[in-house]
């Protein structure tokens, strides 16, 4: 695969694309200093920090910086250090190496000393935390792979990619079932991360059309991250040519009627 293309289908939204362009640098810098041919999948975030990124890098006890501290970032040193506590939750860890990776990355200059807490993720308040959040959803979801295991996952199940595609951007009950169903395990598993950062990228990437909003729609993040008992709908949902569609009595009915 070489160096990574840009991204065909999807891009960053509006105000995000700086951002995306450092964390995909970063990323080529790594592939080119270890000589990879293709990117690894999950991205080796703590691997790469010490290795050819040349960042000091450590687990150990941060509790002496506050109890809810995580991670932190010392940018004359240029050491990230993570709390062992964080190590227990996979998804959680890498997110906090590749935040703390954004600070040195994008914030060297504007302070000597970052640091995470309990309390902050994805789409944390602060202008510099945002930004850190959003390098590392980038890092560790790089748009051109997110969008080439999309494209595999719509084949692997015999859908249509455009229709699809589309169809996530709405907040109804067959988009619901491609992101709880298909997209979000997918991208959890696939580059290991939680699912509220999973979520949180597809908020921040919008496909390559006139007008287009994010393709994960904010009016759809609280049911996609807390799910209720009223999901049960979604088991009436089944692909039919190629798209999502609720399969009912009445649309059994329509497709009997010639015509219909």
């Amino acid at each position: 695969m070489g160096e990574l293309e840009r991204a065909k289908v999807f891009q960053p939204r509006y105000g995000r694309r700086m951002i995306e362009t450092r964390a995909l640098t970063c990323l080529e810098r790594c592939r080119r200093k270890l000589g990879l041919e293709e990117f690894p999948l999950p991205v080796p975030v703590e691997d790469w920090i010490e290795g050819p990124l040349g960042i000091r890098f450590g687990v150990t006890d941060l509790s002496h910086l506050g109890p809810d501290v995580l991670g932190a970032t010392f940018v004359k040193e240029r050491e990230i250090l993570i709390d062992e506590r964080v190590t227990h939750h996979e998804g959680r860890c890498r997110f906090t190496c590749a935040h703390e990776l954004g600070h040195l990355t994008l914030h060297a200059k504007a302070r000597d000393f970052f640091h995470e807490t309990k309390a902050e993720g994805p789409g944390s308040p602060g202008k510099l935390e945002r930004e850190a959040d959003r390098f590392a959803a980038a890092f560790l979801v790089p748009l051109p792979l997110l969008e080439r295991e999309l494209g595999r996952l719509y084949d692997q199940h015999g859908m249509n990619r455009a229709r699809c595609t589309l169809q996530l951007m709405e907040s109804t009950p067959e988009s619901e079932w491609l992101w709880r169903k298909r997209l979000l395990p997918l991208i959890t598993r696939r580059f290991e991360v939680s699912l509220s950062t999973a979520v949180y990228r597809c908020c921040e990437i919008q496909p390559r059309i006139s007008n287009a909003g994010p393709l994960l729609p904010q009016s759809m993040v609280d049911r996609l991250l807390n799910p209720t008992s009223k999901d049960a709908g979604l088991d009436s949902i089944e692909v039919v040519a190629g798209v999502p569609r609720r399969h009912d009595l009445f649309s059994a009915a329509e497709e009997r009627i010639p015509g219909g």
